[in-house]
């Protein structure tokens, strides 16, 4: 079932936006937020707990929205076919992204560390910690954005297996 605020709801949403703005927040964020916060509850949610945090809490919030948006924005006009990955697949798919990421880690310690990349990326050091532990398939957006912080090719960076 797909998700579709309410009148209420996106009053409650643009309450929300008014406070960030009030912040500091951009123009074009907060538009493109609230674009996507209307039929996406997930990033509905990030908008209610941003409401409920501290400014230290917010920076994060504030850049796992980013990437929302960034997903959004690159997700193709009509559907694709993608070729299907198979359950027995998993694990060896697992261990590559890992094995990726390891790699990835090394370069961005070698150019100067977590911090210094979430600087350049504008992406939140938790938020990258938690890019670099998981076996999840990276985003094509958070790689792209690596790459131009740390002026690496694309092939660099982007396997095959990028979501």
């Amino acid at each position: 079932m797909s998700f579709k605020t309410t009148a209420s709801q996106r009053v409650h949403l643009y309450q929300i936006a008014s406070a960030m703005k009030a912040s500091g927040l951009s123009d074009q964020f907060i538009a493109d937020a609230v674009q996507l916060g209307e039929y996406y509850e997930g990033v509905y949610d990030l908008f209610e707990l941003w409401q409920d945090s501290d400014a230290g809490e917010r920076a994060d919030i504030v850049s796992d929205i980013q990437e929302e948006v960034y997903e959004a924005q690159e997700q193709p006009a009509k559907p694709q076919h993608k070729p299907m990955v198979h359950f027995e697949d998993l694990d060896r798919i697992a261990q590559d992204v890992i094995g990726f990421k390891k790699h990835l880690r090394n370069l961005v310690d070698q150019w100067g560390g977590i911090s210094k990349l979430a600087e350049a990326t504008g992406i939140a050091q938790p938020s990258l910690s938690r890019f670099f532990g998981s076996a999840s398939m990276p985003r094509r957006t958070t790689l792209y954005r690596i790459a131009i912080a740390m002026n690496l090719s694309e092939t660099e960076v982007v396997g095959s297996w990028a979501a």
